[in-house]
């Protein structure tokens, strides 16, 4: 009697010791970038975010966006490995409201001071797409712009941002791999000029006086300003490599610098291949000066990783705004 209850005993420990050595030597749950069940997500890097806010889903890759000329609207271009599309969001539902395909797009995304036209820069597709856009929130397509011959395109034929000039007369993109800005009349869609600038030109960013522009250059790391009529260029400022999205601050810091030297405002310019946002003083006569580096690391010592490459001011322009950080600059 107690030898089999020691035998029982011991079937009992063996099997429990056996089931424990498998449930140990099963894989845990595979982990891949994308959401994760309690509401962050995971990057490919590895790291875990939590957003902040609300979210609104899209189509993948949301690369730009704009805001309708009423503010009803955000209309974003979605450039990820499904095709293009563009998102019209309805800001007091906060949900999407239509989406639009595109043949082609990258990054730019350019609307008409009446908020009536958007144009759309075409990626490998060489041109420019021009969609009408109704107060009711509905695109449609109307023209598109070829800035190469379709029979003649290469596969260096690339058109990335756009930007209306605050004129509203001349539409400005950027042919990426040619290093040049081309200028569109958009009555015509015909290029009607050329400017040389910085080696793979990201982002077009009109001064306010609408008599200059900047571009930032991806592959030189460098801020580029140019003369609007003409295209020469004013001034080269060395920053960080991957030089990408740009803001403009048009609030002087009066105290901040001595009488003599009255800023007209400041840019603030992403670096994606560093941790860093550059903050860039612009003066009344539009000399550049460099005035700090803002690292958006999460401590002094964090290694590269942080990608910062789009940008957003608040309201009272006291916030930048950074995917997945929000950095306080009230100087």
């Amino acid at each position: 009697m107690k030898e089999s209850l020691r035998m029982k005993s011991l079937r009992i420990v063996l099997l429990s010791a056996t089931v424990a050595a498998l449930l140990c030597s099963q894989p845990g749950r595979r982990e891949q970038p994308g959401p994760l069940p309690g509401g962050g997500f995971m990057l490919n890097s590895g790291w875990r975010i939590t957003p902040a806010g609300r979210q609104i889903p899209l189509d993948t890759l949301p690369m730009s966006s704009v805001l309708s000329a009423n503010g009803k609207f955000l209309i974003v271009l979605n450039g990820g490995y499904k095709p293009p599309t563009l998102s019209v969001i309805d800001l007091a539902a906060g949900r999407e409201l239509n989406r639009t395909p595109v043949p082609d797009a990258w990054l730019g995304l350019a609307l008409s001071a009446n908020g009536q036209m958007l144009w759309v820069g075409g990626g490998s597709k060489a041109s420019i797409f021009e969609f009408s856009f109704s107060q009711e929130g509905v695109l449609a397509a109307t023209r598109t712009f070829e800035m190469v011959n379709a029979a003649e395109r290469k596969f260096t034929d690339f058109i990335g941002d756009v930007a209306m000039s605050p004129d509203g007369r001349l539409l400005y993109a950027a042919d990426l791999y040619h290093d040049t800005i081309l200028v569109v009349n958009p009555e015509s869609g015909r290029v009607i000029d050329r400017f040389k600038t910085g080696r793979r030109p990201y982002r077009i960013l009109f001064h306010p006086d609408g008599k200059s522009f900047f571009v930032s250059s991806w592959a030189d790391g460098a801020l580029y300003h140019h003369e609007t009529g003409n295209g020469s260029q004013l001034q080269v400022l060395r920053l960080g490599a991957h030089a990408t999205d740009i803001v403009w601050r048009d609030r002087q810091n009066t105290g901040e610098e001595d009488a003599e030297n009255r800023w007209r405002g400041r840019l603030f310019v992403a670096a994606a291949n560093t941790n860093n946002v550059y903050a860039v003083a612009v003066s009344d006569s539009k000399d550049l000066r460099l005035l700090e580096s803002i690292n958006v690391a999460t401590s002094p010592r964090h290694p590269l990783g942080m990608t910062p490459s789009a940008l957003a001011l608040s309201a009272d322009k006291t916030t930048t705004a950074i995917p997945a950080i929000a950095t306080e600059r009230r100087k």
